[in-house]
């Protein structure tokens, strides 16, 4: 085997006979690799000239790897095929240069004459000149596409894969009325939202959807719920009664529309600005590619996403079941609840007799607490289905906390209590708009909770308000924040309590139903406020405050 010279070379051959010598030689020597380019009008030569086809199979036959990228056509594709006998080949379309890399370490790259014979050749060693070389072949290598794949499409016939970037919105739009009228299949498209779903339809690809489905495809729609969708989805029914549609939940909007036809071709666009009714302006920058793995995968996800808006509908159309049920027999239990409670008050006020007296009290006080679940059920309710509503009025805080304090020292648990434990408020006037009723709810529900768990002590109430700083204040129209807080001095909130305090049926007590708080909750963030809970400083209780906008 002739050694590789070590010193740094680069010399220049001339003639066919010295050069296929040359490469001869250095293919004696070469231990592991082989790197090439070969322009495509070559091919043949390697291939038909004996010296350097049987030198690349002695090559192949050593276990020397031999790597080829090289242009294929029509008319080299037979040379193409029997190269790939022996070296692993990829297609590279416009690739003009003739060189080759032995084991990293010697490149020799030539040139043919006007007569297609080899005439000149420079070989060098030098490492700097074969590490460009050997990064260019990497390069070219990295860009390339498997020879078996192009061999495919120019035997079959079939259209070379491409992956494109269009600018022009009105090439971009043309292309995709193409691509829908070529569908056999079936089409997918995912509409970025609701309004650039009207823009489409207002400029005919209802049309195209049509002669689709006439040619044999399916057509799927998959839409982001939104204003007029409805309407316009019912209208494009009446005109292609065939066509599949579903309207996803509103979180499903996105920048990007999607296109898939028959699995093999895909398109996407960026949205720029969906309020322009001009398609040609609305949309940005697309996208086009007919490589059926991108196309496969976007049609996965499709599906994907169909089936979870299928699953959403289904989990919708049971919580609505679930919620009117619910709704109705919390009306219904209400309905004979009220009568009990107000005959058996006039029954009582009736009676002398103290036994009896007692046993009417019994009875009125689990109605009310019928009656008080019956209220929870139903705001429970209201609130996950998001139909809960508030009736503002501008009133004062002082009576909304005055008229909590009176609600909760006329009850049961207070008046056991009421020599161990003081209410104490300062009152302070205070304008806001809100739901009288619901904040005293909440009040009350939060001053029952403290009497609940303070056996002795006191339970504060207080009022802070805040001046939001201008700089600061985003809604310069209410700048002023009220902050309601309810002390005791109790036991304090159990630390497994803590992270689930206003959540359904949050309870640590066999009293109740856990839903006192999670309303409370509901109340305040429907006024656009906060509510929270903490345990006191000094170890010694607890506090609940909830902050609400003053007027």
């Amino acid at each position: 085997m002739a050694a590789h010279s070590d010193k740094e070379l680069t010399e220049v051959l001339y003639g066919s006979e010295n050069i296929i010598k040359k490469t001869s030689e250095t293919f004696s020597w070469i231990e592991s690799t082989l790197d090439g380019c070969i322009d495509h009008t070559e091919l043949a030569m390697h291939v038909i000239t004996p010296v350097i086809w049987n030198g690349l199979n002695k090559l192949k036959e050593r276990g020397v790897k031999l790597k080829l990228v090289t242009e294929i056509t029509a008319d080299n594709i037979t040379y193409a095929k029997k190269i790939m006998e022996i070296a692993e080949v990829r297609h590279l379309k416009g690739v003009r240069s003739s060189f080759g890399i032995a084991d990293g370490i010697e490149y020799l790259d030539h040139a043919i004459s006007d007569r297609n014979e080899l005439s000149h050749a420079i070989i060098s060693n030098v490492k700097s000149i074969v590490g460009a070389k050997q990064y260019l072949f990497e390069t070219l290598w990295n860009i390339s596409r498997p020879a078996e794949q192009t061999i495919k499409e120019i035997e079959v016939g079939v259209e070379p894969t491409k992956t494109e970037i269009i600018q022009d919105t009105t090439v971009s739009i043309s292309r995709a009325y193409d691509v829908i009228k070529s569908a056999k299949e079936q089409v997918l498209v995912i509409w970025a939202t609701s309004k650039t779903f009207i823009i489409g339809m207002n400029s005919g690809v209802d049309k195209l959807y049509s002669d689709a489905i006439r040619n044999g495809a399916i057509v799927k729609l998959l839409i982001p719920h939104g204003d007029n969708v409805e309407a316009i989805v019912k209208d494009l029914k009446q005109i292609v009664p065939q066509i599949i549609i579903k309207t996803a939940d509103k979180s499903l909007e996105t920048k990007i529309t999607i296109l898939v036809v028959d699995r093999r071709e895909v398109m996407t666009w960026e949205l720029r600005d969906d309020e322009i009714q001009n398609p040609y302006e609305a949309g940005g920058l697309a996208t086009y590619s007919n490589n059926e793995s991108i196309a496969s995968s976007y049609a996965t996800i499709f599906e994907s996403l169909w089936k979870q808006t299928e699953l959403y509908e289904q989990s919708q159309n049971f919580n609505k079941m679930q919620n009117d049920f619910v709704n109705i027999a919390a009306h219904e239990l209400r309905t004979p609840i009220q009568p009990i409670i107000g005959l058996t008050q006039v029954l009582r006020s009736q009676i002398t007799d103290s036994n009896q007296q007692e046993l009417l009290d019994v009875t009125i006080r689990n109605a009310k607490r019928l009656n008080k679940l019956s209220s929870e059920i139903l705001d429970v309710t209201r609130l996950d289905s998001n139909n809960f509503e508030l009736n503002k009025e501008v009133c004062n805080l002082r009576d909304i906390i005055i008229n909590a304090i009176d609600d909760i020292t006329l009850s049961n648990e207070f008046s056991n209590k009421k020599d161990q434990l003081q209410l104490s408020y300062e009152p302070r006037d205070i304008l806001l708009n809100v739901d009288k009723s619901r904040i005293v709810e909440v009040l009350t529900n939060l001053l029952s909770n403290a009497v609940k768990f303070t056996s002795k002590g006191t339970i504060t109430i207080s009022v802070e308000q805040q001046q939001n700083d201008k700089d600061n204040a985003t809604d310069r129209s209410n700048k002023k924040t009220v902050t309601i807080m309810v002390r005791d001095t109790g036991q304090g909130i159990d630390a497994s309590m803590l992270p689930r305090l206003f959540t359904k049926f949050a309870s640590k007590s066999f009293q109740g139903t856990g839903l006192g708080l999670f309303i409370s909750k509901g109340i305040i963030e429907a006024h656009h406020g906060r509510i929270w809970g903490k345990n006191n400083d000094n170890g010694i209780g607890a506090t609940f405050l909830f902050s609400l906008r003053a007027i």
